[in-house]
């Protein structure tokens, strides 16, 4: 990449995407601070907020929901709220802190499998994917897990490959993604298809079964804290009811407002282009691409060199364990393989989706085996195949990832974009692989003396940059947050019992309980609930006919009652 040693070129390019990872991160994170987002998007991060400030010792009535919340990042946030930092930039400063050591890790990860160069790359769409940038250090979970989820996975095959002390760590990094939202669970499958991946699966038990164990052991140490606090405060595994709901129900379809609802299962697929870049989403359709040639190029090598090996080795015999079979039966495997993704897909709504990822990761461990076993007795392979076999664990983890969390999300009702940033660093290895692979079949053109397999990624890179700056440089406040700030301000000093139809907003700004009405649209269903509980003041975001409550002061969007005594 650069003309230096290989040490010197490491430092430099680790201490680019530090730089790079701190800026950008700062940037988003000061953005957040100075502008009012918290609006219509965002209720879920003033359930966090409130258990925030539960953990600093604030007593608020009410709001049982967050005791099933995900409870890392709230605790986090405690710890700033002890220390007189009481505000939303605490959250914001604590869920973007991920994002910067998410960036690190996507690059430590990547340089398992890549250069300096590709690492750098990959790492730099991870930075800037729209998808990312628009949910960073605003006090969601989705940026904090992943980031716990990609160091977890490094330090996994780190454990495998390098030291397996790594596996003191990778476990409980597991272990705080998983209680910094519950769907980081998935990680522990990847790492089990990494593992079942290598060759000499039974031999690999014996060589690593001490440390993973240790490793195992340090992750129940490190979720000890947790279940303290669940115990200790009488509070329910929320993971357990989450997971029993979620598991037990197909969602091929549900019933909303009165209409059927069908489960989109290519929404996350349609919806590529508009999370990897903004700016009219021209550099999402260029990205995308560069993505499909090569996929499609890669798909053309793979099909040649499957039929080159099969005609090289179909009357040989090979091992599974220690049984002779014929050769070729591996490559019928393989095809079965294949089938099992593409099922573990399409059956992702017609039951529980845990039998959706069991068929993904069966199918994903078939043909990380049955590839093993063709490349052993062939030696005569294509260079890409022959150069990507001591990195077939990691492709094919990687490729897990970002199908399992895929058919995960794809397999619910509930759709939302930012679920994306859960499959991004599989999705951006699958970009970064296909990419070296295209570009490694024209490193040898060149334009007046540039060669093409760095001007195309570096062009990519500007484009993404450019696009990023553009987005941050649209940033405004919301005028619904700013009303609501005032409301709250409004009735800082007000005594009595308050309702309103966004609660968990007003509960965080006065500190004390204001639960939801069960009806806020119905005007004569919601004021008999106001009167039947006593309530003082309600405040909506909707005007209402209330006929014992009467407007006292509106803020833009919001309207304050009083109750008529």
């Amino acid at each position: 990449m650069f003309d230096l040693d290989k040490q010197a070129e490491n430092r430099l390019t680790l201490k680019l995407i530090f730089l790079f990872a701190l800026v950008l991160t700062s940037v988003i994170v000061y953005l957040n601070s100075t502008h009012a987002i918290l609006g219509h998007s965002y209720r879920d991060v003033y359930f966090y907020l409130i258990e925030a400030l539960r953990m600093s010792g604030v007593s608020i009535g009410g709001y049982a929901y967050v005791n099933y919340l995900p409870p890392f990042i709230p605790f986090l946030t405690s710890l700033l709220f002890r220390l007189g930092f009481v505000s939303e930039t605490s959250i914001f400063i604590t869920t973007g802190f991920f994002f910067f050591i998410g960036i690190l890790g996507i690059f430590k990860l990547l340089r398992l499998r890549f250069n300096n160069f590709y690492a750098f790359f990959g790492s730099f769409l991870y930075a800037t994917l729209l998808i990312n940038i628009k949910w960073v250090g605003n006090g969601t979970l989705d940026i904090p897990f992943v980031a716990l989820m990609i160091w977890a996975l490094y330090f996994f095959i780190q454990g495998m490959e390098k030291n397996q002390k790594y596996f003191y760590l990778a476990f409980p990094f597991g272990v705080l993604s998983f209680f910094t939202k519950y769907t980081g669970a998935i990680i522990f499958g990847v790492m089990i298809l990494y593992f079942m991946s290598r060759t000499r699966i039974a031999f690999n038990i014996k060589k690593y079964f001490k440390n993973i164990f240790g490793g195992v052991i340090a992750g129940i140490v490190t979720s000890i804290p947790f279940f303290a606090y669940f115990f200790l405060n009488n509070i329910p595994l929320g993971f357990i009811n989450q997971a029993q709901e979620v598991s037990s129900e197909s969602s091929i379809s549900s019933t909303h407002a009165g209409q059927l609802v069908g489960n989109d299962l290519f929404f996350y697929l349609k919806g590529l282009i508009y999370d990897i870049s903004a700016n009219d989403y021209v550099i999402g359709v260029c990205v995308l691409a560069i993505f499909i040639v090569g996929v499609i190029l890669t798909i053309y090598m793979f099909g040649g060199t499957f039929k080159n090996s099969y005609n090289k080795i179909k009357d040989t015999k090979s091992l599974i364990y220690k049984y002779p079979v014929p050769a070729k039966l591996f490559f019928v495997f393989i095809i079965i393989s294949f089938i099992m993704v593409i099922l573990s897909f399409f059956t992702a709504s017609l039951f529980s989706f845990i039998y959706s990822e069991l068929l993904l990761f069966s199918g994903m461990f078939i043909l990380a085996y049955s590839m093993t076993k063709v490349i052993i007795n062939y030696d005569d392979v294509d260079n890409v195949w022959l150069s990507t076999y001591p990195y077939l664990a990691i492709n094919i983890a990687m490729a897990g990832l970002f199908l399992s969390y895929l058919i995960f999300f794809s397999a619910h009702l509930t759709k939302a974009d930012r679920y994306f940033t859960s499959m991004a660093p599989g999705f951006i290895f699958l970009v970064t692989l296909v990419v070296e692979i295209l570009l490694d079949r024209i490193k040898g053109i060149k334009i007046k003396k540039f060669n093409l397999k760095y001007i195309i990624p570096i062009f990519i890179m500007l484009l993404m940059l450019f696009a990023t700056v553009d987005y941050l440089d649209g940033y405004s406040d919301e005028g619904l947050v700013i009303n609501e700030r005032d409301a709250a301000n409004w009735m800082g000093d007000k005594d009595g019992i308050i309702y309103s139809d966004r609660g968990p907003i007003y509960t965080w700004y006065l500190q004390k309980e204001v639960n939801y009405p069960t009806n806020y649209r119905d005007g004569y269903i919601l004021n008999q609930e106001l009167v039947n509980d006593s309530v003082d003041y309600y405040i909506g975001m909707d005007k209402v006919n209330l006929t014992n409550y009467s407007p006292v002061k509106e803020f833009g969007h919001v309207t304050i009652y009083y109750r008529n005594y």
